[in-house]
């Protein structure tokens, strides 16, 4: 799904043919930068994580906090112990909540904060020929609710169906996640967001992934570059991967020049 700029409409993402791409270069000025500047421009495939990445704090883990106490802990240390794979975790900790529907996307909803320079990141990877898409186990209705209200550039959205079993869909709630998500030895099935870079990444695209957590490890694995924050950061430190820490998106860019400068 692709929407943005507050529109409520959704329409399915459009089909595009593979393409092969090369480096060019473009001037720029980019916010608080008075002089132009050579800015390296390719089809750029921007692979986002939501929770955490683009929200300034991991909203999940709040609303959980709020909802069911200490319950959602171990379960997530599971998940960074990579016994359990994120995606399961986070539909058994959504099960734990007991809250009405409405209450629950509310509090997901006011508890996201758009991460510093999200908005102007999203413009000038446009005009460099790059394309945004979120990955996301988090829920579909809370993320288009935020990007709706934040009136943020158009993104390709594949994130989770909040299901309820109960009245008005609330509780007991459980997960559907998006079908764009793979197998994975490590993820389990239908689970691993490397598997989803695989299918959405076009021939010759540049691809810079973002992301802070364990679900994230994967598609790093295989990005040209990574901005990583949090747990995603010390497993990239670990494994020697080509990285950057990610304290907000204004100098995203400025990091991408001088890493393709010395390609």
């Amino acid at each position: 799904m692709r929407f943005g700029n507050g529109g409520p409409a959704l329409t399915s993402a459009p089909h595009h043919p593979p393409l092969e791409w090369s480096a060019t270069y473009r001037r720029s000025t980019l916010a608080g930068q008075p002089a132009q500047r050579l800015v390296y421009t390719r089809a750029m495939l921007a692979f986002l994580d939501y929770d955490g990445t683009l929200t300034t704090h991991e909203c999940n883990e709040i609303v959980l906090q709020r909802f069911v106490g200490d319950a959602w802990r171990p379960l997530e240390d599971e998940a960074k112990a990579d016994r359990m794979s994120h995606a399961e975790v986070f539909d058994r900790q959504i099960g734990l909540i007991r809250a009405p529907r409405a209450e629950l996307l509310g509090a997901l909803v006011d508890e996201a904060e758009p991460t510093p320079g999200l908005a102007a990141f999203l413009a000038e990877l446009e005009g460099r020929g790059g394309r945004p898409v979120i990955v996301s186990a988090g829920l579909r209705e809370a993320i288009e609710a935020v990007w709706s209200r934040e009136m943020l550039p158009p993104v390709e959205l594949h994130a989770s169906e909040l299901v309820g079993g109960g009245p008005q869909g609330g509780p007991p709630y459980h997960l559907v996640f998006s079908s764009v998500l793979g197998d994975c030895p490590r993820c389990g099935p239908r689970a691993c967001k490397g598997a989803a870079l695989r299918a959405l990444r076009r021939p010759g695209e540049l691809v810079l992934a973002f992301g802070d957590g364990a679900s994230d490890l994967c598609p790093a694995r295989e990005a040209d570059l990574t901005f990583a924050r949090s747990h995603l950061a010390e497993r990239c430190a670990a494994e020697g991967l080509e990285w950057r820490p990610l304290a907000d998106f204004t100098t995203v860019w400025s990091e991408v020049d001088a890493w393709t400068a010395r390609r």
